[in-house]
Order: C-alpha cells, then sequence, then structure tokens
C-alpha cells in the first residue's frame, strides 16, 4: 500500500538535544535522514527525566509528548513488562488514528497500543534495538542490588512472552546481524537495517594519540563489569596513560582507578569533551561481555576515532573485525596496545575503514529500505 502523503507515525522514547553518545543516536538520526528524503514525520515521545528536544521540530510535521505512567507497585504485577506498561497513552492513541499512516514503534518499549483494534489495518513495524530479554538477563546476571536483580528477572521473563507480538508486526527492523538471525527465525519478517550515527563520511585523524580511551554509560552495569575488568587486567598493567569516560560512573570503580597513577575517570563529560576524547585518543578500547547486538559506540569511534582495539563478541556476526584489531584474552590486549601504540595511523587506514563502513552503515541507503519497506 503506497503511502501517498509520504507520512509515517513514529513513537519513541524521548531523544535529548543533542543526542548524547550515551543513547537515542539510531533514533534522532533516522529521523533526520527521513526528513532530508521527504517524509513527513509525526513524532510521538515518551518523556522521562528529560528536557524536549527542540531540534526534532525541524524535522517533524509535529511533535506529542506524552509522560510515562503506571508506575505504582501494582504495574509490577502486571503480566505485561513494565517497559512496556508504563508507556500507556490513550491521547497518542486518539493522535495516531486521525490518518491512515504507517506506524513506527521504536523499541518494544513503545508496543503498548500496538494490538489495538484500530490498527489492524495499518502498516506497522518495531525497530527492535535489542533482544530484550536476553539483554534483562545479562543485567539480572550482573547486578548486585537484590531487589534490582528481582526485578531484571521478572522483566526478562515478562519480555520474553511479550515478544510474540511482534509475529503481526509487517516488519521488525533489526539493528545487527545477530538480531536479524534471531528475530527472522522466530517471526519471517525481519529486515536488517544497521544503526544510523551521526556521520556521513570517516572524519578520523591520521597520526598518533598519547592515550588510551575507554568510554560508555558507566551508570549501566553491564559496561561497569566490563570497566572494571579492564582496570584489573589491561590498564593497571600498562605504561600508557588510559582515561575512561562516561554517565555516572560508581563510587567503586572511581575509587578503584584512584590505585593507579596512569588511569584516570572522566565523570559526566559534555558532548563536545567526549567528541574531544574519541577524536584525540591513540586506541578505543572496547570489550562486551555477551553480544547483545551492535555497540554504538563501535561505530562512533571507527567513524571518528583512530585505532580500535576489542574482543571478539563486540564485532561478532559483523563486518568490523576487518578494521578493528581484536584480543580474546588480558595479555593479547597489553601486547596489542604496546604494538599499537608505536604504530600510526594513516590517510590508507582512514579509505579502507571509509569503503567498508559504507557498505552496510551509510545513513541514506538505510533510510531508503525504511522507506521501501513501509511504502511511505
Amino acid at each position: 500500500m503506497q503511502n501517498k502523503e509520504k507520512t509515517i507515525h513514529i513513537i519513541t522514547l524521548n531523544i535529548p538535544d543533542p543526542p548524547d553518545y550515551g543513547g537515542m543516536i539510531d533514533s534522532y538520526y533516522r529521523i533526520k535522514e527521513l526528513y532530508s528524503l521527504g517524509i513527513k514525520i509525526h513524532l510521538h515521545c515518551f518523556v522521562y527525566n528529560r528536557n524536549p528536544s527542540k531540534s526534532l521540530d525541524c524535522y517533524c510535521e509535529s511533535v506529542h509528548y506524552y509522560s510515562r505512567n503506571n508506575t505504582d507497585w501494582k504495574t509490577f504485577f502486571s503480566f505485561k513488562p513494565f517497559i512496556v506498561n508504563s508507556r500507556n497513552s490513550e491521547n497518542l492513541l486518539q493522535a495516531i488514528l486521525k490518518d491512515n499512516s504507517p506506524v513506527l514503534f521504536d523499541g518494544i518499549h513503545t508496543t503498548f497500543q500496538f494490538n489495538n483494534p484500530g490498527l489492524n489495518n495499518r502498516i506497522k513495524a518495531v525497530r527492535v534495538h535489542n533482544i530484550e530479554h536476553r539483554y534483562y538477563l545479562t543485567l539480572f546476571k550482573y547486578e548486585n542490588n537484590i531487589f534490582k536483580k528481582i526485578f531484571f528477572l521478572a522483566e526478562a521473563i515478562k519480555l520474553k512472552y511479550y515478544e510474540k507480538i511482534l509475529l503481526k508486526a509487517n516488519f521488525n527492523f533489526t539493528v545487527s546481524p545477530v538480531e536479524q538471525s534471531y528475530f527472522q527465525s522466530m517471526y519471517n519478517n525481519a529486515v536488517y537495517v544497521p544503526s544510523f550515527h551521526p556521520f556521513n563520511k570517516v572524519v578520523s585523524f591520521p597520526g598518533k594519540g598519547t592515550f588510551v580511551l575507554f568510554h560508555a554509560d558507566l551508570s549501566v552495569i553491564e559496561n561497569v563489569k566490563s570497566c572494571i575488568w579492564l582496570i584489573t587486567h589491561v590498564f593497571s598493567k600498562t605504561k600508557y596513560p588510559c582515561i575512561i569516560a562516561g554517565k555516572n560512573p560508581p563510587r567503586h570503580l572511581q575509587k578503584l582507578v584512584k590505585k593507579y597513577s596512569n588511569i584516570i575517570v572522566s565523570c559526566n563529560p559534555t558532548n563536545e569533551q567526549m567528541s574531544t576524547y574519541i577524536r584525540d585518543a591513540h586506541i578505543h578500547v572496547l570489550i562486551a561481555l555477551k553480544n547483545n547486538g551492535l555497540k554504538l559506540k563501535l561505530l562512533i569511534s571507527l567513524f571518528s576515532g583512530r585505532f580500535c582495539l576489542v574482543n571478539p563478541a563486540i564485532v561478532e556476526d559483523t563486518i568490523l573485525d576487518k578494521i578493528c584489531q581484536v584480543a580474546k584474552t588480558d595479555t593479547d590486549f597489553l601486547n596489542m596496545i604496546d604494538i599499537l601504540m608505536n604504530e600510526e595511523f594513516t590517510k590508507d587506514m582512514i579509505e579502507v575503514r571509509e569503503t567498508l563502513l559504507n557498505t552496510q552503515y551509510n545513513n541514506r541507503s538505510n533510510a531508503l529500505k525504511f522507506i521501501d519497506a513501509m511504502g511511505i
């Protein structure tokens, strides 16, 4: 069904202005690219601890904001996952019922109204950012707080069963090969569209930096565990300066770093500061405890940084291992840091990176995949 008006409703979480390195980058730059291709976007955002993004007004026909609700204790005993149940709005439903445009649910979080009978004849798609029940099981595994552990486990179980609503989607747009394989095998309606990002080309600087960088959202327990492993087994055993930059690092991590003179923590750097760290670092060290899908911080580092030293989980089933250095053990990491800190990052390396990244991670061609699939 061709959408002659070239309009779409997108239901998403609140997008910061500008989008920080911690999240919502895929959503923001997808909206921006769709706008550049002439698509009229009616955006619906669930607000939670963030101010509305003024820049979205430039790219959207309309922007609507809704508060998260149902956050009292009874919500936790619902069969529906809390991340879904707390994003229920009758006003949202009425807004998207005003026309027959396709609806994109940006994350399973936003799908409370997915099965509403009023949407039965609409083209509906879900942008699946994660295999959410696996992600919550990972949080459960590494969380120490007993109440949070209970919540993460309950949410994982609920999400496993709730995920079956994806059978009724026209398309599930996946962000990584591992998710594409899973959702296609489960629901037979998956379309691989890699994450959108801020770059039209590789902007990395040739030459040499003076330090090693690890950057992540350090309010996420999985990232904290990865960081502590790096500090203990790698950063504390190298002679080179190491910077850990991220959002809300916990006190015990900051205390651990103080033991080592070559490591510093940059707490809650601004977007500008983070961009400077990424640009100036000589080596970006990125690891994942488990393959939970493509890490946007890896794409950002490849487009704007120098050498990327990673573990296998973070590049598994992607083409990105061809432009990263892969280390399996702490000894591998230490040896590669010694080698890379004495190598220059060259223009030829940038050209190789540009060619490979353009094959899958081009915003324009990926936006066209959305448009073609949804008949906009």
